[in-house]
């Protein structure tokens, strides 16, 4: 075959195999969209308006749902249909189906009855949710799917734990959900679902005590509080106009201890509560003027700064409970750990510590993949930033590996000549050196690191990590971006509180606008505050 041949036998087979290959792709995200649609299409032709079906209308659906739906079997659909059944208006649709299921030989699965207690408890909340929102029939129903699934399991799964929450909060039963809880412990911890239904019930309930257990529990297992939990708090105090103050106080408190934002549902909820009391509670939304300034009160908000005896614990904690710990030598090793302290009581103390390697790959998400094997280029970055601190007369201290010694030699040079440098072995972990000699260097000194540093806060433990938080705030340098001229843009750090705190007789309190479950740990501060005073009453 000549060449010309061979060409144009690749040019045909190639068309053919991009002709069969988008023919192929079609085939397969056709019926997906379809199925997804068909869904919709099913909810809203066959249950919409609509409370009871006939058997025959419900053994067709049952069937045509299995038939045309790879994830849809005879194991899972009853609990499929019921999930389709999810507005609190199908209730009466969905104990039909139970009532086909039930005449027709099948009792329903433990998935199925879940889906039914979470119908049973949007109806619950659509009516109100207090103690006459359903009826007596209606609360007997779910005491009895409950006693029922629990009398055939001992232990149950997380997800029917759930379930059986959501059907418990709204009967006055409701505190055996405590018991489920304490089930979900065995394999993990209890979802957030059920704390913010438990929560919710408690605050609902008067029962203020349990309510800030469940609370406290949450946030103990790095759970983010929903802000129906707050609304709800907030409603559950402000009867007692004696105690509201106090109440609000706490809630105050708690969110600065652990560092939580309000939602804009709950900062107009307060705003609102100070309007009807405004004789003893003041509240106005707010935004911060430069250098942390109060637009409302004109008053600047906390330095971040710890006093010296928070920095000594936390300076004096650090080696045992994070550098040195039962598998820290996984990492290095003994001799290592030993060559570094040493190094640092002979070259500190430092004025700033820097993660070599990590200041050489954060070029920002934009920079092209090629441009992370450029060594010169990587290398360049770092000179940078030891040069900008170098400008402020810093004694600085660069921590690497030691393969970087096979980086550019005159880049290399100028960093050496111009910082300590200490290269760890290539598997090394950088952070518990960084942060020890920045600690071990005293009060002053800063670091220059993109990590957020989540999990050495974690092993400090609940009474220091507070502190570590802060004060890695008001040290922890970053850098932004690299322009195309080369000059470095360098996040400098926030000297000021970003969480909830008081300054003189004022609250400040930040607020979002909608809820995050997963919110980030680096230090941005929040665009939205709320400037409040707690009155005497007078």
């Amino acid at each position: 075959m000549n060449l010309n041949k061979l060409l144009k036998w690749k040019q045909i087979n190639h068309g053919i195999l991009q002709t069969l290959f988008r023919s192929s792709s079609n085939f397969k995200r056709q019926p997906l969209v379809a199925k997804v649609d068909q869904l919709a299409e099913i909810k809203r032709s066959r249950f919409q308006g609509r409370s009871d079906m006939t058997g025959l209308e419900w053994s067709q659906l049952r069937e045509f749902l299995i038939n045309n739906f790879k994830h849809i079997n005879r194991n899972n659909v009853d609990a499929v249909i019921m999930g389709v059944c999810n507005e609190s208006q199908q209730l009466q649709l969905a104990k039909s189906y139970i009532k086909h299921l039930r005449e027709n030989g099948n009792e329903p699965n433990d998935a199925t009855f879940g889906k039914l207690l979470r119908i049973y408890n949007s109806v619950y909340h659509a009516r109100g949710g207090n103690e006459k929102s359903l009826t007596a029939e209606e609360q007997h129903e779910i005491l009895e799917i409950y006693k029922n699934i629990r009398s055939k399991h001992e232990i149950l799964d997380s997800i029917s734990c759930e379930n059986l929450i959501y059907g418990l909060v709204t009967t006055n039963n409701w505190k055996e959900g405590l018991e489920l809880m304490e089930m979900m412990k065995i394999t993990a911890s209890p979802t957030l679902p059920a704390y913010t239904e438990m929560t919710i019930k408690a605050f609902r309930t008067k029962d203020i005590v349990l309510g800030w257990t469940l609370l406290e529990q949450m946030v103990e297992l790095r759970k983010q509080p929903k802000c129906e939990i707050f609304l709800e708090y907030i409603n559950a105090v402000s009867a007692d106009v004696k105690t509201l103050t106090a109440e609000l106080d706490r809630l105050f408190v708690f969110l600065q201890t652990h560092y939580l934002v309000i939602t804009e549902k709950v900062a107009k909820a307060i705003v609102e509560l100070s309007l009807n009391h405004s004789h003893i509670l003041s509240a106005k939304l707010t935004n911060l003027q430069r250098f942390g300034k109060c637009s409302s009160c004109s008053l600047h908000l906390e330095n971040v700064s710890l006093c010296d005896n928070d920095f000594y614990k936390l300076q004096n904690a650090f080696l045992d409970k994070v550098l040195i710990r039962n598998d820290v030598f996984q990492k290095s090793t003994p001799e290592e750990v030993k060559n570094f302290c040493e190094y640092v009581d002979k070259t500190g103390p430092y004025d700033c510590v820097i993660d070599g390697l990590n200041v050489a790959y954060s070029m920002g998400s934009k920079k092209p993949p090629q441009a992370y094997a450029n060594l010169s280029l990587l290398l360049f970055q770092l000179a940078s930033v030891v040069k900008y601190f170098n400008n402020k007369n810093k004694h600085v201290l660069v921590l690497g590996r030691k393969h970087m010694n096979n980086w550019p030699k005159k880049t290399m040079q100028y960093v050496k000549d111009n910082a300590a440098m200490f290269l760890a072995n290539d598997l090394s972990h950088d952070d518990p050196f960084l942060l020890y000699a920045t600690l071990k260097s005293g009060q002053r000194t800063d670091f220059f690191s993109r990590d957020f540093m989540r999990q050495h806060a974690f092993l400090l433990g609940p009474d220091l990590k507070g502190i570590f938080r802060r004060w890695q705030q008001e040290h922890q340098y970053s850098l932004i971006t690299q322009t195309n001229s080369g000059k470095i843009i360098v996040k400098e750090p926030i000297r000021h509180l970003i969480c909830a705190h008081k300054v003189k007789d004022r609250w400040h309190v930040p607020y979002k606008q909608q809820y995050e479950q997963h919110v980030s740990d680096s230090f941005e501060v929040p665009d939205c505050w709320m400037c409040i005073q707690l009155l005497q009453k007078k």
